[in-house]
């Protein structure tokens, strides 16, 4: 059961990759698009407008220079002053240009004359100018996004036979609009339908690339604990897809090798505790049949030693197993490693029938002082059933290193043993008796502990070529 402040997933956070990835097009698509059609609507009706309002001003400008007559002059003001016996409407039509609207208006804004005639009833908005003022409607429109009018005009005020009129040329925008129009409609349409397509095609390519992933899924599902030994196809593509199912592999390849190791662990593990198990039933079972009880004062010893036996490999399997499971916990504090290394030396000494060299430095480091006595007990155990005659042990700081050695003058290990020789219940010496030997367990337990303190242990040689281990374990800062 999930806990109060759990969050319920979305709607959306529910839906599969294929759904989110067609959602995520199609909305990307009418983002596009919406973008898209607003920035080309908006350059085409700046485009249509500056044509527009060009236009406009080259047929001002015509009918400018068809009003500098001989009859015009000039005033103070540098402003045409245009004197005609024609009126204002027939002057108008006379200036009138094909594709554009000529007005001229009097002093009250009234529209008195415009080319071709019906224009007369179109309303610009034309401000009433003083003789030399000019107005450009395009000046508006720009400014606006998509603003494009009825009309694009310019006016100029003039004179006309002394009297104050403005002369407006309009070109009408009705065509520009029903284009512009139709490409929004284009656009307001075909968005929404090319969002679909591309919907549709990410379906499709979503599809087909999950089908892989599916096809994996399959696979997967289908191998258990009998058939380990299978593998998931990797596709040619160097893509993700082929990663996942490398991955897969790679995932499989450790579970089959954990699953080996579980299983031999545990067939390991048990033929370990049958033994003491069979030596302990057995023993009881002859000193019960006594009758008298004598036998149990001859029996005890070796009930001890099975029972002593028995507790150290459920020790080392329960080390073995925090390991596995979450790693070693130690309680670091600053350690004298000389100390432990004497105090070990001090245990051994009277139970060992070997002669001891010791060569002991002033060493701290920081670490776990229960582990490292630990450590140093496997390696001066394992020394001392191998060794001849001699077990050597050496403590001293080389950089920023402490470096312990324990040799022994027995057989040495095979350079292809040295590493197989930490591996768990693994005796590389097939002759030796379950109880004169050991579990298996120590130097694995050992190479566990050191890597937890960031150290090295490794199997090797002395320069006379004899049996060493060298463990390798960080000085402390202070001692740095």
């Amino acid at each position: 059961m999930s806990g109060p402040s759990a969050r319920r997933p979305g709607p959306i956070e529910r839906w599969g990759v294929r759904r989110r990835s067609t959602a995520v097009a199609a909305l990307l698509i009418l983002l596009v698009m919406a973008v898209a059609g607003v920035v080309l609507l908006e350059v085409l009706g700046r485009a249509v407008v500056s044509a527009a309002h060009d236009q406009a001003m080259l047929r001002q400008g015509e009918i400018l220079r068809e009003l500098e007559l001989p009859a015009q002059a000039e005033q103070d003001t540098g402003e045409t002053a245009v004197y005609t016996r024609l009126d204002p409407e027939e002057l108008t039509f006379r200036l009138g240009r094909p594709g554009v609207i000529v007005q001229l208006q009097d002093p009250d804004g009234h529209v008195i004359a415009a080319a071709p005639h019906p224009a007369t009833e179109y309303e610009l908005d034309v401000p009433v100018l003083e003789p030399g003022e000019s107005y450009d409607s395009a000046d508006e429109v720009r400014a606006l996004l998509v603003g494009t009018g009825d009309f694009v005009y310019v006016a100029r005020g003039i004179y006309l036979n002394d009297a104050d009129y403005t002369l407006t040329v309009a070109v009408p925008m009705a065509l520009q609009q029903d284009t512009l129009r139709a490409v929004g409609l284009f656009l307001l349409v075909g968005g929404p339908l090319l969002a679909l397509l591309g919907a549709a095609l990410m379906w499709i390519l979503v599809g087909r690339s999950l089908a892989s992933v599916r096809r994996i899924t399959e696979q997967v599902r289908g191998i258990g604990t009998v058939n380990l030994g299978e593998r998931v196809e990797v596709p040619p593509t160097r893509d993700e897809i082929a990663a996942l199912a490398a991955t897969m592999n790679g995932m499989l390849d450790r579970l089959q090798a954990s699953d080996r190791a579980q299983r031999r662990f545990v067939a390991d593990a048990s033929h370990e505790l049958r033994s003491p198990l069979a030596t302990l039933s057995t023993t009881v079972d002859v000193a019960a049949a006594d009758a008298s009880g004598s036998m149990w004062p001859e029996v005890a010893p070796v009930l001890r030693s099975q029972s002593r036996r028995m507790g150290r490999l459920v020790e080392d399997l329960l080390t073995l197993a925090k390991v596995d499971d979450a790693g070693l916990a130690l309680r670091t504090t600053d350690v004298d490693l000389d100390e432990v290394v004497a105090e070990e030396i001090a245990r051994m000494g009277p139970a060992t029938r070997h002669r001891l060299r010791v060569h002991v430095e002033p060493v701290r480091i920081r670490g776990d002082a229960s582990r490292l006595q630990q450590v140093l007990r496997n390696l001066l155990s394992n020394a001392d059933r191998h060794a001849a005659s001699e077990i050597a042990v050496s403590l001293h700081a080389e950089g920023d290193s402490a470096v312990v050695t324990v040799d022994n003058d027995g057989d040495t290990i095979r350079p292809a043993d040295r590493e197989r020789v930490f591996e768990r219940f693994v005796r590389l010496d097939d002759s030796r008796t379950r109880d004169t030997g050991g579990s298996g367990l120590g130097l694995a337990i050992s190479r566990e502990i050191v890597a937890a303190h960031g150290g090295t242990i490794v199997a090797t040689e002395d320069p006379r070529g004899r049996c060493r281990f060298e463990v390798r374990l960080p000085l402390s800062r202070e001692a740095g």
